[in-house]
């Protein structure tokens, strides 16, 4: 249901982004179709679940709640509402990827990982891979035995992408 998508734009730019490593953590980046999705009239939401089902660190999540467990039972914890409150503005989430990817203090770090003018390069060079995208952010999707997950996650009516910063201090 989720084909990869492999043009050349986001090749170009995935060789790019590998070209400034993050100090201590990695960065994702995928673009997938959800033309199928779509055309089975599945919401907004459920599709939000299926690009969590692929792009999720499940293997380091499961780790980190053997290593980590809840202090409340499941049943006392509130459920999961939907995305809704993790949507931003499409001019706010490319503002955020583009100060997250440029790093430096304003992260913690000593020095910028990408400059500045590259970084606002890269993360346009993002967002003009979808037609009138919706922005998600913050949705914890990241490994967490890293301390931050930064980036966003894009959605238009054809196709998903995230491009997720995922470090530590």
């Amino acid at each position: 249901m989720l084909a990869l998508i492999h043009d050349l734009a986001l090749k170009q730019l995935k060789a790019e982004v590998a070209q400034y490593p993050r100090m201590n953590g990695y960065t994702q980046l995928e673009v997938v179709s959800i033309q199928a999705l779509r055309s089975m009239g599945t919401t907004q939401n459920d599709i939000l679940d299926a690009l969590y089902e692929r792009w999720a660190a499940h293997d380091a999540i499961a780790v980190h709640r053997v290593a980590h467990p809840l202090r409340e039972p499941l049943s006392s914890i509130e459920c999961f509402d939907g995305y809704d409150d993790y949507e931003y503005s499409v001019c706010d989430a490319l503002e955020a990827l583009t100060y997250e990817l440029k790093g430096g203090s304003g992260i913690g770090h000593l020095a910028d990982t990408v400059p500045s003018e590259k970084a606002a390069e890269l993360a346009a060079r993002f967002f003009a891979l979808f037609q009138a995208p919706r922005a998600y952010r913050g949705l914890g999707w990241g490994d967490p035995f890293y301390a931050f997950e930064q980036g966003v996650v894009l959605l238009d009516e054809d196709r998903a992408g995230c491009f997720l910063i995922i470090e530590s201090d």
